[in-house]
């Protein structure tokens, strides 16, 4: 019976690792459940950089669209990239807190 339950609780500690890393791997922070604004955001095959204890800024979105969702569902906005370039240098993601701003991250 001990063994078990030693067994049980192996298997439901991994599941918790693994769980904890598959989230660190895409964000960066080490939760079960991602963020609304994660310290990481992946967009457009690049990664931004929001910091490890994101504030709201103000911030307009004018000139700015619905790009993708975080990890965590919230929305990210973005410009059209410059002309001859495929790279945004930042985003924005908008939640009930407010606008948070995000910097590229290992630069163009």
């Amino acid at each position: 019976m001990a063994s078990a339950a030693a067994v049980g609780l192996a298997v439901v500690l991994t599941l918790v690792g693994l769980r904890l890393w598959q989230v660190h791997e895409q964000t960066w922070d080490w939760t079960l459940w991602p963020k609304e604004v994660p310290s990481k955001v992946q967009y457009a095959e690049r990664d931004f950089n929001c910091g490890q204890n994101p504030a709201p800024r103000e911030r307009s979105l004018e000139g700015l669209e619905v790009r993708g969702k975080t990890a965590g569902g919230a929305d990210i906005y973005a410009a059209e990239p410059v002309a001859g370039s495929t790279v945004v240098t930042f985003i924005a993601i908008k939640t009930a807190d407010g606008v948070f701003t995000c910097g590229l991250s290992g630069g163009p």
